[in-house]
């Protein structure tokens, strides 16, 4: 006679072990493993350029790569006495999303007893990724080309350290912990500020966008001007995603009134577009042309207030408050923040590109600081007073 076995009802999943690695232990080897990716991608596309048939020896191939990596890490080089600061902020764009993704894989398979083990966790992984950019800032030096010892550690611990920061705090489950303590103002003021500069950041994606489409035949004959075959175009598509982060942020301050500047003496402003001679960048191609008086790009000055708006409700809407004053208060903070905050990222854009009148490149950090900071506290502090006048009287009315 044959005997069946059945199959048993219920199935118990295997649990998973018990973290045992010290969590400072893990954010070293997060942060090694980010440097290892960011610094083999480099040195794959510099090797593959000169394999291609470029110039020079193998070591200058290898040692631009590990310049690419310190530059999106925001070290900046010094060229011959001349500073190059400007940073291609898809990179470091690319490099924080790393750090944060791995920061988060330690934070969640680490022991953590307290928040004495967060800050030993947080600590280590920053000093060890500047750390990886002051070794290859040191590697890499020669007497004409070199990164500058003390950004390329500092930097790069910055990075770590607010967005490797982040993902742990994410990945131990303390993050909303932190969040909690803070007071409620300074919790309203983050949540609206940070929804109204990521308001601002979207309207400037969407001008360059826009620009970038209308002004397309102008990029693509750049592009095929350059003459710089398969490999060489490739490369230069990735030098321009390099930048868009960039060009995005320009654009925001393009809207704001006070725009950026490409060389020292030009300026690009609604109204107020001066342009030198210029690299035959594609991305260039986009730029506005004339002399930027149309009426609907002057009109985009009331972006900012709209984003300062929104920082308002969404502030009053999450943390309500009792009484007009308090509601125009709590949004008028957190559209300051916001606006500030903006100003504050465009700041990352501007740097030098080489020499004389090319190392004034960028927005108008202060003057964007300036109307985004006056722009955005009004629009919160008059749409979040109007949102609760509103609501003030609609529950009147339903009580009568």
């Amino acid at each position: 006679m044959t005997e069946l076995v059945s199959r048993p009802i219920l199935r118990v999943r295997p649990t998973e072990p018990t973290p045992s690695r010290p969590l400072a232990l893990s954010t070293l080897l997060a942060v090694a493993g980010t440097a290892a990716v960011g610094l083999i991608s480099c040195l794959a596309v510099a090797v593959a350029v000169w394999f291609s048939g470029g110039s020079g020896a193998f070591g200058s191939a290898v040692r631009t790569g590990a310049f690419g990596w310190l530059v999106g890490n925001g070290s900046g080089l010094i060229v011959e006495g001349t500073a190059l600061t400007a940073v291609p902020l898809g990179l470091m764009c690319l490099w924080g999303y790393l750090l944060y993704r791995t920061g988060r894989w330690a934070g969640a398979h680490s022991v953590v007893r307290g928040w004495g083990d967060v800050a030993a966790g947080v600590a280590a992984g920053t000093l060890g990724y500047g750390a990886a950019g002051a070794a290859v800032a040191v590697l890499t030096s020669t007497q004409t080309v070199h990164a500058g010892l003390v950004r390329s550690a500092v930097a790069p611990a910055g990075l770590a350290l607010v967005l490797g920061g982040l993902g742990v705090l994410r990945g131990t489950g303390r993050g909303h912990e932190l969040f909690a303590l803070l007071p409620e103002e300074v919790r309203a003021s983050l949540y609206g500020g940070v929804t109204g500069l990521a308001v601002m950041v979207a309207s400037g994606a969407l001008l360059f966008t826009a620009s970038l489409l209308v002004h397309f035949g102008d990029v693509t004959t750049l592009a095929e001007g350059a003459g710089a075959g398969i490999l060489g175009g490739l490369v230069l598509a990735l030098l321009g995603a390099a930048l868009v982060p960039n060009a995005v942020l320009s654009a925001g301050a393009f809207i704001a009134g006070p725009g950026f500047s490409l060389g020292t003496g030009t300026s690009v402003a609604p109204g107020d577009v001066h342009l030198g001679v210029l690299p035959a960048f594609p991305l260039l191609g986009a730029l506005p042309q004339g002399d930027g008086s149309s009426w609907w790009l002057s009109a985009l000055v009331v972006l900012p207030v709209l984003a300062g708006a929104v920082a308002g409700v969404v502030a009053v809407r999450h943390f309500p408050v009792y009484g007009v004053d308090h509601a125009a208060l709590r949004g008028g903070l957190a559209g300051l923040l916001g606006g500030v905050g903006f100003a504050a990222l465009t700041a990352l854009s501007r740097g030098s590109v080489g020499p004389g009148r090319m190392q004034d490149i960028g927005p108008d950090v202060w003057g964007t600081m300036g109307v985004c900071a006056l722009a955005f506290l009004l629009g919160g502090a008059v749409t979040a007073a109007g949102a609760r006048w509103a609501g003030t009287g609609l529950t009147r009315r339903s009580g009568l």
